[in-house]
């Protein structure tokens, strides 16, 4: 399928404004963390989001006051991917400044096995927007996947330069640049501490994995110690220190993390295997994709200020997957300002009884 042209239609909003409300939507917490798969109700409406309007008090009715029925979940990959790419096209044609829009047609290709047509969106969106941290973001990630190291690492340092705080930026540059040989260069992105990051055990094994190609294996070995004490699961940082007390001739430690390595990375193994990546085609999973989507398009409804196409999304997501978190809260969240308690408390009930009857499986 091939990429849909951005229709130049104005926003709502002002897109910075927009950005801003999208990143503080509460999800608040709910009663709802006894999530687990019931029978789909009603589904919900997949055409292009209407206009805003004043917000009700019932739920959706079509224009005779009737309950708007909802189409049956999509039974093979094709309906699926029509339904999902059909989501896209409307809210980049609502929000057309958007780069999260960006983002959520992009991941559907790539989830969908287009990664090139999710490269040609964000290459598309730099055009317009060249200092889009967001694109480089995106690009390094499809680079760094096609092999192209030294491309994805410029696109990394582009992003990190303009928002070192970016969610994965940073430990994404470091990587690339440890894996190029520049330990040096990696060293001063992941030496930074970043609230962010200043806990992320990825990034200190990183950086002592850099410090240790300089060899610096003292420092390393602090690296490695402090994310064990953050994780101490961590096979990398295990790894890390029995090397990094190799290095230092302190055998005794170097063996003992070791073997605490090959059990963990053994472990690992095993979990991997139990959670292989799904298949393209694998139904149940592509729903679960699904319905985060739809999460995320309720969260820009809610921001741009059209709950009702809020609502659609976040009831398509719960047809798609009951235990969809980010949905039910949001609609709880929603139907509570709206004063529609009866609704709100309809919803708790529904997702607390599934307490007794567990179907398993994340959102």
């Amino acid at each position: 399928m091939g990429i849909i042209v951005r229709h130049a239609c104005p926003t709502p909003r002002g897109p910075t404004a927009l950005r801003r409300a999208i990143a503080v939507v509460s999800i608040i917490p709910l009663v709802v963390s006894a999530c687990a798969r019931t029978s789909p109700e009603t589904p919900a409406p997949t055409g292009p989001v209407v206009a805003p309007r004043p917000a009700r008090r019932g739920p959706v009715t079509d224009s005779g006051g009737r309950p708007s029925p909802r189409p049956p979940l999509p039974t093979s990959f094709e309906q699926l991917r029509d339904e999902a790419l059909t989501l896209a096209t409307a809210l980049r044609g609502k929000y057309p400044d958007l780069p999260e829009v960006i983002d959520l047609e992009a991941m559907m290709h790539d989830r969908f096995g287009n990664l090139a047509a999710a490269a040609t969106l964000w290459e598309g969106w730099l055009e317009t927007h060249p200092e889009s941290p967001e694109a480089h973001l995106r690009l390094g990630k499809y680079a760094k996947e096609r092999g192209e190291e030294t491309a994805a690492a410029e696109h990394f340092q582009k992003a990190f330069d303009a928002r070192p705080e970016l969610s994965g930026v940073q430990v994404l540059l470091g990587e690339t640049l440890t894996s190029l040989g520049r330990a040096d260069a990696a060293e001063g992105v992941l030496a930074r501490e970043l609230p962010a990051t200043v806990s992320n055990t990825n990034r200190l094994t990183l950086l002592g994995h850099a410090r240790m190609q300089q060899g610096d294996y003292s420092a390393a070995k602090a690296d490695f110690e402090r994310a064990l004490a953050i994780d101490p699961t961590s096979p990398h940082a295990l790894y890390g220190l029995s090397t990094a007390c190799g290095r230092l001739g302190d055998n005794e430690a170097a063996k003992r993390y070791r073997g605490q390595f090959a059990a963990r990375k053994a472990e690992s193994l095993s979990r991997d295997r139990a959670t292989a990546a799904a298949r393209l085609d694998d139904m149940p999973s592509l729903l679960l994709a699904l319905a985060g989507w739809y999460a995320i398009a309720g969260r820009i409804e809610r921001a741009g200020g059209d709950s009702n196409a809020a609502e659609r999304s976040w009831l398509r997501a719960l047809d798609a997957a009951p235990n969809q978190r980010d949905a039910a809260a949001g609609l709880l969240d929603l139907y509570r300002r709206l004063g529609r308690e009866d609704e709100a408390r309809s919803l708790v009930e529904r997702r607390s009884a599934t307490v007794a009857t567990p179907a398993g499986g994340k959102n």
